[in-house]
């Protein structure tokens, strides 16, 4: 074979690869393209839905700004919402005493009587390990058990804006934990079944602790 044969055999072979290779650079961008705007999608409806839940949250502070009962709630609302923190995030925090808002925010918490069907009430609740020396009738502590895992749930939603806007220097945000607290306390005081609120504290600081573990380390699955 001459040179030149040689070298038109060498130049075809190259030619032919570097055509292949750009075929395969092409679908790769047909992939990549596509599976940027499935983010891109998808962040849009996140925010679509972080908006609607802000209103909510709005709204209920215009509702509520005159009801002096409620004027702590706002504050503590207020708080988050000036962090940044997700709108779901909030609701979830203040669900335990506004079942109203199940509706308008597809939250839910589960009642006693669907746990019971459910066949879960054999089971421990979050209450029943760590408020030990609490005296709750069994209908509360689940209420509140339905409540915290509610609350693990919205964390979810936006796990890398919540670890973000809820921390400080790596710790919970102490308003945060104060909300809690407050809409914890509440709930158990409007059944007449009022607690320590530095056992409050103590308990809900554990609960929160593991969601936000959970957001950090999903694969270790410690949670609440």
């Amino acid at each position: 074979m001459s040179d030149f044969e040689s070298f038109s055999a060498s130049e075809s072979v190259n030619q032919g690869s570097t055509a292949e290779s750009f075929r395969l650079f092409q679908e790769r961008m047909k992939v990549a393209a596509a599976q940027m705007q499935a983010i891109r999608a998808g962040e849009q409806k996140q925010k679509k839905k972080e908006d609607e839940l802000a209103k909510i949250l709005s709204e209920f502070i215009k509702s509520n700004q005159h009801n002096s009962d409620l004027l702590e709630f706002i504050h503590h609302i207020t708080q988050l919402l000036a962090f940044n923190l997700p709108a779901v995030f909030i609701l979830s925090l203040i669900l335990l005493n506004f079942p109203e808002l199940q509706t308008q925010t597809g939250l839910k918490l589960l009642t006693f009587e669907e746990i019971t069907k459910a066949g879960a009430i054999e089971n421990p609740t979050l209450p029943d390990i760590y408020m030990k020396n609490q005296t709750l009738p069994l209908q509360i502590k689940i209420a509140i058990d339905a409540w915290l895992h509610s609350v693990a749930e919205a964390a979810q939603y936006s796990p890398a804006k919540l670890l973000t806007t809820g921390q400080i220097a790596n710790q919970l945000r102490p308003q945060l934990v104060d909300c809690a607290v407050y809409s914890l306390e509440y709930y158990l005081n409007k059944l007449e079944f009022p607690a320590d609120p530095t056992m409050l504290k103590n308990f809900l600081t554990h609960c929160l602790q593991g969601i936000f573990q959970d957001l950090k380390h999903p694969q270790l699955g410690q949670g609440i």
